[in-house]
């Protein structure tokens, strides 16, 4: 409820900065026609310097009034994070031990791991049967590049790096 006031105050806030600068412009064009510009109640001089003193009062407030959800919404961000990097760490804890090897490879390597860098600690055999695994189950599929395959996650699975 709070936070839903905030939001209305800073928009009466900004309509009515707007609605003054508007008005002033009015204001001075309408002085500026007849040739009166110099003789107005308000000197259109002044105009800009307190325009722009209101601009920076009303950012002010309405940096004021937002910074809190903001903040809450960085805290729900880092918590999501951090729930999501211990779910991923359970899931990881799940595979076989080759899998896991694989899963880890990639990660570190932001997605996308030369399938020959597998098989020197895999073992030829090994790897191959390994990214099989996870490719049939979806988790990975291979790219051709030159005499070996890039292995990277698919499309599900590469949102796990971001």
């Amino acid at each position: 409820m709070n936070s839903t006031k905030n939001i209305i105050v800073v928009v009466i806030l900004i309509t009515g900065f707007i609605f003054g600068v508007s008005f002033s412009t009015l204001y001075a064009q309408t002085h500026i026609v007849s040739g009166t510009a110099c003789g107005c109640t308000l000197p259109i001089p002044v105009l800009i310097p307190t325009f722009s003193s209101l601009g920076v009062f009303v950012g002010s407030i309405v940096y004021y009034l937002m910074v809190p959800k903001i903040e809450d919404k960085k805290t729900k961000i880092k918590e999501n994070k951090e729930r999501y990097e211990t779910n991923l760490k359970t899931v990881i804890e799940m595979l076989e031990n080759n899998e896991k090897r694989v899963i880890e490879n990639l990660m570190e390597n932001k997605g996308k791991v030369l399938q020959s860098k597998l098989s020197k600690e895999l073992g030829k055999v090994r790897a191959f049967r390994t990214v099989e695994n996870l490719r049939k189950r979806g988790i990975v599929e291979k790219e051709r590049y030159g005499k070996t395959n890039y292995v990277k996650f698919t499309d599900k699975f590469g949102l796990m790096l971001h």
